[in-house]
């Protein structure tokens, strides 16, 4: 028997679905310090690596519980996004089920009301930096 995958994400503990999702695009933004030597030679000082995370959902059902997960809705995403100004907790799980945590910010979300009707679907956009 295979057992199902557990979702991909967690904001502040709380699942997003994967109902429709796009892959997670993660691009690492390097903060370094660089200049040339008198002689010519190249130094770099290498701060820190910090990630940004974007990924969208396309058809995303308005309602938690009409996801096929019942995990994170469009409508939870954008409450979210409207209540949390500052940093939080993004966990993500691997196919080997091994979690990654970051602090990160919201730096971007969109959402598109695609179809109404007895179910709203929303076409969503979210992008977060690392802090």
């Amino acid at each position: 028997m295979i057992l199902p995958k557990p979702r991909l994400m967690r904001w502040n503990g709380n699942a997003v679905t994967d109902h429709n999702r796009s892959p997670l695009s993660v691009d690492v933004d390097r903060i370094e310090k660089k200049h040339r030597l008198a002689n010519g030679t190249l130094r770099k000082y290498i701060i820190a690596d910090k990630r940004t995370f974007s990924c969208s959902w396309d058809m995303l059902p308005k309602l938690s519980a009409q996801t096929v997960d019942t995990f994170w809705g469009g409508e939870a995403m954008e409450e979210f996004y409207n209540t949390v100004p500052g940093s939080f907790s993004l966990e993500l799980t691997d196919a080997d089920g091994e979690i990654y945590t970051y602090t990160v910010m919201m730096s971007d979300f969109s959402r598109t009301i695609v179809k109404r009707g007895g179910v709203d679907f929303w076409d969503v956009s979210v992008s977060m930096e690392e802090v």
